[in-house]
Parts: C-alpha cells; structure tokens; sequence
C-alpha cells in the first residue's frame, strides 16, 4: 500500500468487551484557532468536491482535521451491506482498492429510506468489496463499489432472503450456525494484506465468541487472492488458498496492523494487556521476509529487561512486558507507518477514548514516544435518530484513500443494544464507518 510516501498496511479486530483497563494521561492542551492569521500555518488547499468539514476542535496549531462527508455518503447505503465494523483497506497493483469487513449487516433499508430503519438483514461475521479506479484516482461513487457477497437472493424483493449474504470465511472450529447459515460460535474477522509474488495475501483473525460476552483470540489464517484480470472477471479477488494454522494458536492478536519496512521485514502489531484482543499495550512480531509466509519472530523483554527479538511465540507475562510505547498512556491498535527519517505510530486512547493519538520513533520497533493528540472526535455522530454511541471503536488508518498525503481515518461506533440496531429512526447509521481526514498532521510535532 503506498500513498505518497507513506505506506501502511493493518490487520485490526473489535471488540466492546476488553477489560484490564489501565489508567493514563492522554490529553493534550488545545491550542486556540488564533494560529490560521499565521501564514506559517496556512490551511490546506481543499477541492469543494471533496466534500470536507472541519472540524473547530483540532488539537495542535497548524493541524486541521475534517469530517469527510463525500465517504460517508458512499457508505449511507440502502441495500445489500448496510453496515459492518472492521472496515480495512489494501491497495492493488491494478489502482483498485480492496476492502475488508467484519461483522456486517446485508440486506434492505425500510421504508420511507429516508428514516434510516434497518430491515430485515443476515449478520455474516466478514466480507469483502472493491473499489474501482476510474482514469487515475479511485471512483467515488455507489457504481464503483463492487461487492464480493455470496447474496442468498437479488431478484425477488418480496421472496426470503432479498439481498442477505453469507460470511465470506467460515472458521474450520464452526458448529453453531443460525437460520440464515451464518456462525456464531467460531469465525473470522477481517484482516489486512498485502502483494507478494502476484498474488493478494491476506490475515484473518480467528475469534471465538462462547456465548457470555467474551471474544477470544485463536488462530491466525493466511488466505491467497488471484489479482489478475480486472472487475467482473470470474477469477478477479478469488480465494485460491487459506492456511488455517499458520498460527495455530495467537491469542495477542499479532498482525493485527503491518507495516512493510526497507529492511526486508514485515513488522506486525497488536496491543494486549489481558490476553484478549484490543488492549491497552501496543506490541510487534516480524517475519524475516517480505512474506507473510516467512518465519515470524517477537520482541520481547528478557529476565535482565533487555529487548530481543526471539522465534518462540511469547507467554503472556513476555508480552505484557512488550510495549514499544512505554510510559506513553494507554493505547489500542496501534498503526505505523514512515515518513522521511521518522516511524510514526497513530492510535486510540485505551478504552474507547476519543482522541486519536500520533507517536514517533527511529525504529518499527519502537520505542514511540513524544505522543499528541491530533485529533478529538466529536461527541455526536452525524446521523438522524439517536446520535450518541456506546463505544467508538476501529480507528483504522486508509493510505490508498489519501489525496495528499493527509491521514484518513474510519472510526466504527455500536449502539446501546445490539437490537437497537433494527427499526428505529436512525438504526442502520450504527455499526458503520464515518471518515475523517487529517492534513498537516506533521505539525503536530513542530510546536
């Protein structure tokens, strides 16, 4: 994935369940907009056609973060996917940008579409769309979304099934499905990828859900995509192979975000701090190629406290004591990536905060630090019904979807109960991305 010269690949899993929180200090004061009538700080050139806000609050001078409403629209949809968490992006050597979802809802909008009520839906546990490139940037409307569903039925609204889908990657563990033959008990959530030798690698996390809230890392699978051809060709994105024990058992979630370095490695991240997913210290394995195939080894402390790097997968004390942002707060889903000399890390306060956060380093491995806040998401979401959320979770970085080297950013929100996401004014603009840009986010780091 390149965009300008940031590259950044992630694999991120959801969770509203985590516990072991941690107290920190992940404030920063917000400086006073009197900054914009310095021409050192000028705003950035913005095409109306992008269709941006900006948002008041930002939280450094000179950094200016926006709500990108042209894709939020693009996700507002009425049939077919009309929501789904995870939401990761992998740039394809064709300019086609392919996306990855977890749990999703397929099916129809009622009416009037105007009122937002989410219909009748199946609820598979992961799936797959593309973007299309149209001329040199990516085509930014409803025909240039291509989604990859196996649908039970498109062509009788009025007979069962109308626009339902199916998971698009069963769990080999799967026994317990429900009436629209979707798993409840094992599963896979959306991973990240990246191109090797011609072809699309993609992780997928294993998760086992036991039924009392809990959703436990397990394995972790790497799955093959044909590339070749274009969109609409039979084999275009088709799965040819997915190794379902590659890890057999990676209960930290590693790989839960990547970043391909210079130095022939992919490093892969994740943060832990109880042994399940989405915790508060942020983490790194690496293969020793540019193959997620490739052995993988983990940076770890040793019993005199220096950092190593070691093939044996770690225990849980071994990992605990892994942050590579120490002394920095608490942090989930960490994502890195490289500009110039610097490694910069963006991430989330620990536990659904709503600051996005941005640390540096010399190294992938850390450690990160000088953190800042660069941006505070609003407190509402801009949707119709009910507006306040349970959990703003999945702040997920997009480098194929920056214009100019800006960060984009898809956040995921849940309501207060699961059912709450049917019938009621608003219902199907929960559990779906919103977009935010963030320009001269290097500034952040300038004053």
């Amino acid at each position: 994935m390149k965009i300008s010269d940031i590259k950044c690949m992630a694999l991120a899993m959801a969770a509203v369940g985590a516990v072991g929180f941690t107290a920190c200090n992940d404030t920063l004061e917000v400086l006073p907009l009197e900054y914009k009538e310095d021409p050192n700080f000028a705003p950035p050139h913005i095409n109306p056609a992008w269709n941006l806000v900006e948002i008041s609050d930002m939280a450094g001078a000179g950094v200016y973060a926006y709500k990108d409403k042209l894709y939020d629209g693009l996700f507002t949809r009425t049939l077919g996917w009309n929501g789904g968490d995870g939401v990761l992006t992998v740039q394809l050597p064709d300019g086609n940008l392919f996306w990855t979802f977890n749990d999703s809802f397929y099916g129809v909008i009622n009416e009037p579409v105007e009122e937002r009520r989410r219909g009748a839906c199946s609820f598979p546990r992961n799936s797959t769309m593309v973007q299309e490139k149209v001329g040199s940037h990516l085509g930014e409307t409803d025909e240039n979304l291509h989604w990859l569903a196996r649908f039970n039925q498109t062509t009788d609204p009025n007979a069962a099934g109308y626009y339902k889908a199916y998971t698009h990657i069963d769990h080999p563990k799967a026994s317990d499905y429900n009436d629209d033959g979707i798993a409840q008990d094992y599963l896979y959530w959306s991973g990240d990828g990246t191109i090797v030798d011609g072809k699309l690698q993609m992780m997928w996390m294993g998760v086992h859900t036991p039924g009392n809230g809990d959703m436990l890392n397990q394995n972790l699978a790497i799955a093959i995509y044909n590339i070749d051809g274009k969109i609409g060709d039979e084999n275009y994105l088709k799965l040819e192979s997915i190794d379902h024990d590659f890890l057999p058992e990676n209960p930290y979630g590693y790989g839960s975000t990547m970043w391909e370095d210079e130095d022939g490695h992919f490093y892969l991240y994740s943060s832990t701090g109880n042994g399940q997913f989405l915790g508060n210290v942020p983490i790194v394995a690496r293969t020793a190629t540019h193959d997620l195939r490739s052995e993988w080894e983990y940076y770890v402390p040793t019993d005199a406290g220096e950092m190593v790097w070691q093939k044996e997968y770690p225990s849980l004390l071994q990992a605990q004591n892994s942050g590579i942002a120490p002394e920095q707060g608490s942090l989930t889903l960490p994502w890195v990536f490289k500009k110039g000399d610097w490694y910069y890390m963006v991430s989330q306060s620990f536990p659904f905060g709503k600051e996005l956060n941005i640390l540096r380093s010399e190294h992938p491995w850390g450690p990160f630090t000088d953190k800042k806040v660069i941006l505070k998401f609003p407190d509402t979401l801009d949707k119709i019904g009910v507006q306040t959320y349970q959990h703003l979770y999945m702040l997920n970085l997009h480098p194929g979807l920056s214009r100019e080297g800006e960060l984009v950013i898809s956040t995921n929100s849940d309501c207060e109960s699961f059912w709450d996401n049917f019938n009621n004014v608003g219902s199907a603009d929960f559990y779906r991305p919103f977009f935010f840009r963030i320009f001269k986010w290097e500034r952040a780091f300038e004053n």
